[in-house]
């Protein structure tokens, strides 16, 4: 789309990322202090934004795997079976970045309970002058504490990001996160894709959000839908195959564009724009 001359922007709401699986995220991340998703550097670059990335990507969370040295040395490796399913202990930080009438804030929110137990694999320099860089730090020691905190600050993070993101662009692409269909009810939809190897299906935007108001009135908080929960309901407009394709193309957007000019040029013409 931006090849073709369009304005658009990129969006990643929520996200989360691994140090050591990303890693390479994580290094770009410690060269600028900060914190964001290895998806919204690809965005971003492909896009060709001038945002920057935190504002591109309000809420990013830093998952990191269990330090298995740390049990050999405690001689607890059996522990380590049982641990590794809590998804609390797995979570280093998350930063949220908020836009108002005072400027941007960004604020991080710590795990002290990872810090503390050596359990988890952490570059603690980098969490050190991560947390110099922000404008607030918050610490918790509870996953009931990181929901609270969650649900208080993502809203606000994720709406007023996307409404800078919105002034001055004629499309943007929001990237979905974990199958999740609904990070945050503000944001609207012309047209929602569902992609899966080899296919994309379309649905049409008005219909998807009618039935997340739905399933709303039925007691159903539409941020913890999941596709499975909602596309049951919505007739397909159309569908798409997409080649597989080597890594070498999905490095180079110019060539990808090409590859996947068929799904742009239905996009545009279920939106009607241009």
């Amino acid at each position: 789309m931006v090849n073709r001359g369009i304005k658009t922007e990129v969006f990643k709401p929520r996200s989360g990322h691994n140090f050591w699986y990303q890693y390479d995220a994580s290094l770009e991340c410690k060269k600028e202090e900060k914190l964001f998703c290895e998806d919204i550097i690809k965005l971003k670059k492909a896009c060709r934004s001038p945002l920057p990335a935190e504002i591109l990507n309000p809420v990013d969370a830093l998952m990191s795997p269990l330090n298995v040295k740390e049990f050999l040395k405690r001689n607890t490796i059996n522990m380590l079976y049982l641990l590794e399913q809590d998804t609390f202990l797995h979570m280093i930080a998350e930063r949220y970045t908020i836009i108002s009438r005072n400027g941007t804030q960004n604020i991080l929110c710590i795990n002290k309970r990872s810090l503390e137990s050596r359990f988890v694999i952490i570059d603690l320099e980098y969490v050190l002058r991560l947390e110099k860089s922000v404008d607030r730090v918050l610490y918790i020691n509870s996953l009931e504490e990181w929901n609270n905190t969650f649900t208080y600050h993502a809203p606000k993070a994720i709406s007023s990001c996307y409404r800078k993101v919105s002034e001055k662009a004629d499309y943007v692409i929001v990237e979905g996160f974990n199958d999740a269909v609904c990070p945050e009810k503000s944001l609207r939809y012309d047209l929602v894709i569902g992609v899966a190897p080899g296919v994309s299906i379309f649905y049409d935007g008005e219909a998807f959000h009618e039935v997340l108001g739905t399933l709303e009135s039925l007691g159903k908080d539409p941020r913890s839908l999941r596709a499975v929960d909602v596309l049951k309901y919505l007739k397909k407009k159309k569908t798409l195959p997409i080649p597989a394709l080597p890594s070498s193309h999905l490095k180079d957007y110019d060539r990808l564009s090409e590859k996947l000019a068929s799904l742009v040029d239905l996009a545009l013409k279920l939106t009607d724009r241009f």
